[in-house]
């Protein structure tokens, strides 16, 4: 777990923007998570939003970016599909202290793995931004993030199922 040295924005759920586009971001955590066939998957935390960016051989095939302040993206949607690419999202709102707990579950359930990331901001233990390879294979690859905002009780989760041959072929 990485502790930020940035103070936590007040941010809502409401103001995440999605984008596939490739966008150059320095990332303030990221664990990068080679899976072999020359497929690496780069897992990168913004603050209270993402980046991951899945590579062959150096080359990036995909760029997924969810974050506040994005210009010429799309508001986050519940769902997107598209070649390989498939994105759902949910945004749920919890009581503080519900809220807390599933921040301190989610950090005790990754913690150690060195296929995820977590980041925490300084002065709030709940408020955690994290990513998490889920599923891998030379065909398909899933990530779940989540994204805790204590000050609106909100947790916005995203999972993303990934096909790179079938979207280099499209």
């Amino acid at each position: 777990m990485t502790l930020l040295d940035v103070p936590f924005a007040d941010v809502r759920g409401d103001t995440l923007r999605w984008s596939l586009a490739p966008i150059e971001v320095t990332p303030l955590a990221y664990q990068t998570v080679d899976l072999g066939t020359g497929l690496t998957v780069t897992l990168s935390v913004l603050g209270a939003s993402h980046q991951v960016v899945v590579r062959r051989h150096d080359r990036p095939l995909l760029h997924e970016t969810i974050a506040c302040g994005l210009t010429e993206s799309a508001p986050l949607p519940a769902a997107h599909a598209e070649g390989g690419y498939s994105l759902g999202s949910h945004v749920a709102t919890l009581e503080p202290d519900e809220l807390a707990e599933r921040a301190s579950e989610l950090v005790e359930r990754l913690r150690g793995r060195t296929d995820a990331v977590v980041a925490h901001f300084p002065g709030d233990p709940n408020a955690v931004t994290a990513l998490a390879l889920e599923e891998l294979g030379e065909w398909q690859i899933t990530w779940s993030t989540w994204h805790t905002y204590p000050q609106t009780g909100e947790i916005v989760a995203t999972v993303t199922s990934y096909r790179p041959e079938e979207v280099e072929r499209v």
